[in-house]
């Protein structure tokens, strides 16, 4: 009798326990040595915004999601969390939304509605990885899929924001190869 007991509690917590979030830990912020003295404390932060984003350049593309609610593209990138630096936000964001943990280099620009871009290098093989493919699972609420594009190609309805397609565009040439 006691080891049915035994077995049933075992068996009920492996249950608990399997239904956890399936979600990895997101990994450390990964940014140039500049941007980490410059934005050590977020009210360090020289650009008035509070969000930003990656700009991924894959050869002679960039790397964007498709937005689930609109189906149009975006930069990958949101909100800033409290006592966040506008770098690292562009960094975790980038993970969550595309599953690269990208390296973030230095701040492009910022765009009309005050999102920050920043040029991120990403060493991950993706040059190899088809034009258009699935973001990960954790990420499917907000992403149906992570697409590489030439951004002269984009006509302005098919970003979620359509005035990001200059800025898009201008990171994309001021972005220097590291």
């Amino acid at each position: 009798m006691t080891f049915y007991f035994r077995l049933s509690a075992i068996l009920a917590l492996l249950t608990l326990f399997a239904c956890s979030d399936s979600t990895p830990s997101q990994p450390a912020c990964r940014q140039s040595t500049q941007l980490s003295t410059e934005t050590a404390q977020p009210q360090n932060n020289t650009v008035n915004s509070n969000a930003a984003a990656c700009l991924v350049k894959i050869q002679n593309k960039v790397l964007l999601i498709r937005h689930r609610l609109t189906g149009k593209l975006d930069f990958p990138g949101g909100g800033v969390d409290k006592d966040e630096s506008l770098s690292c936000a562009a960094h975790r964001e980038t993970w969550e939304e595309t599953g690269f943990n990208v390296f973030v280099r230095k701040h492009l620009l910022t765009t009309r509605r005050g999102l920050s871009v920043f040029a991120c290098d990403l060493d991950a093989g993706v040059g190899a990885f088809p034009d258009n493919f699935s973001p990960p699972a954790w990420a499917k609420i907000e992403v149906t899929a992570v697409e590489k594009i030439d951004p002269f190609v984009i006509e302005h309805n098919a970003m979620r924001f359509p005035d990001d397609l200059v800025s898009l565009r201008d990171g994309f040439i001021a972005f220097t190869p590291q």
